[in-house]
């Protein structure tokens, strides 16, 4: 394999891993958020929480 393609490889896999970690943290400031709203009784701001993070 050439060195071109192993850097195409690497380039594209931390690609891949900076999306997974970027939806890790989405889904971390979701649950949290969610759990915000859960101590504080509020169903309504919950879908504003969730439109924050889009």
């Amino acid at each position: 394999m050439s060195s071109s393609n192993q850097q195409q490889n690497a380039n594209r896999n931390q690609q891949q891993q900076n999306q997974q970690n970027q939806q890790n943290q989405n889904q971390n400031q979701n649950q949290q958020n969610q759990n915000q709203n859960q101590q504080l009784g509020g169903a309504g701001s919950n879908q504003a929480n969730q439109n924050s993070n889009r």
